[in-house]
């Protein structure tokens, strides 16, 4: 039970960058992973500099490399279609997994946890810094949606994505809102991967892995749907926990790859949980000598 509850506030932290991204911007960002990859990364390079502290750090950094990647990349993209943004992620995607390789090296690094010890829930001992960072992501995550649906802020960046012509003429600059979006979900991603690096061996190819779970999330909460992407990385956690406990890590990998390929090749447009309406058809007149009445 815990060990799904440490998977969830990953997986929604995950989730929700690219929600915010796919969801809001159009945009299907294949880097997400490697922008998780350089949070984990950058905590490993930073290891001078006390845990908490290098965070913000990190974070800070995270957002700029949003920004950056929005006006140097995507910015020119949009008006090309969807194929053109996905293709331009994918080689972001690669320079970062590249660079990472060439600076760092293949070696797994690792990074300290600023706290140690247990904690005693129901009778079982749990890490501490895992129930902390959890809590953290998921407050994050709340902060994020609330945000977004309770303030003037979201609303302006709800406005801009809807219709960007009417938001200018409303005084709503679309390109700082469509910017801003971008490297918030870019920073979310980066967190993520901060928050988790202690807990794993980092490596270039690390973001490959956090990759799919966040596209499963999304699309079992209908793409657009930031709250039913937290509902789906919740569902990604409690199935990766199941398979990983009676299968080995790569077979675990390998079904959950194999059900992201059926979900998108039958629902490419993700799960819709709308209840179905019956309606009662109109009852046809009666007819006389086959003439209607």
């Amino acid at each position: 039970m815990l060990s799904i509850f440490t998977l969830f506030g990953f997986y929604a932290l995950l989730a929700f960058g690219l929600g915010i991204i796919f969801g809001q911007l159009g945009v299907v960002n294949v880097a997400h992973g490697e922008f998780a990859m350089v949070g984990a990364f950058l905590m490993y390079a930073m290891a001078g500099i006390p845990f908490w502290p290098r965070l913000l750090v990190v974070v800070l950094l995270g957002l700029a490399l949003g920004v950056i990647t929005e006006r140097l990349v995507l910015s020119r993209l949009y008006a090309r279609g969807f194929l053109a943004t996905l293709l331009a992620m994918w080689g972001v995607g690669i320079v970062l997994r590249q660079g990472a390789d060439a600076v760092f090296g293949s070696t797994p690094a690792s990074v300290a946890a600023p706290m140690s010890g247990t904690f005693d829930v129901l009778g079982v001992q749990y890490p501490v810094y895992r129930l902390v960072i959890t809590v953290i992501a998921l407050a994050v995550v709340g902060s994020g949606l609330l945000l977004l649906f309770r303030s003037n802020l979201g609303m302006r960046i709800r406005a801009t994505v809807d219709n960007r012509t009417m938001a200018s003429l409303l005084g709503i600059p679309p390109t700082l809102m469509i910017t801003g979006t971008f490297a918030a979900g870019t920073g979310f991603a980066v967190l993520a991967g901060a928050l988790q690096s202690p807990m794993l061996g980092v490596t270039p190819g690390v973001g490959v892995s956090f990759l799919a779970p966040a596209f499963f999330a999304v699309l079992i909460g209908r793409p657009g749907s930031l709250p039913g992407s937290i509902f789906g990385a919740l569902i990604v956690a409690i199935l990766s926990t199941l398979l990983r406990t009676y299968l080995n890590e790569t077979v675990a990998q390998l079904i959950l790859f194999a059900l992201l390929i059926i979900l998108i090749a039958v629902r490419p447009n993700g799960l819709s949980w709308r209840k179905p309406q019956w309606k009662i058809a109109p009852a046809v007149p009666a007819t006389r000598h086959g003439a209607p009445a």
